[in-house]
């Protein structure tokens, strides 16, 4: 049991740390490319964007919480799996309740960006 524990973390981890690292080229292109935009950043890293929507003030937060998310994600599905019961009722529960946590943080990422725009902005109106 103890074995198999070990290696869903493991599993969970690599897969998180390969699907994070390419989410993170994807949003470092856009965030930081011609455009500057960092409405997908937000959306695949919210809680690093919550934390410092300027992605200037806290960057090595933002790096910080941008590097471990997926593999945190990853682990907690790959423990989730293996430890539900046949039907994986568990797994799906965990997984709901991550995507509804997800989808919270990316709405508050959102109104933490759109705080920090329209603060910069408002000198100009």
């Amino acid at each position: 049991m103890r074995k198999l524990l070990t290696k869903s973390v493991l599993l969970g981890s690599l897969v998180g740390v390969v699907v994070g690292l390419a989410f993170l080229v994807i949003s470092f292109l856009t965030a930081f490319g011609i455009c500057s935009d960092t409405a997908i950043a937000e959306t695949l890293f919210p809680f690093a964007l919550a934390v410092d929507p300027t992605l200037h003030d806290r960057a090595l937060m933002v790096l910080l919480l941008a590097s471990v998310q997926y593999p945190l994600y990853g682990i907690i599905l790959g423990v989730a799996w293996m430890r539900s019961r046949p039907g994986k009722l568990a797994f799906v529960a965990c997984l709901l309740v991550m995507f509804v946590g997800h989808v919270a943080a990316v709405r508050l990422a959102n109104q933490r960006v759109t705080a920090m725009w329209d603060d910069r902005f408002s000198h100009m109106k």
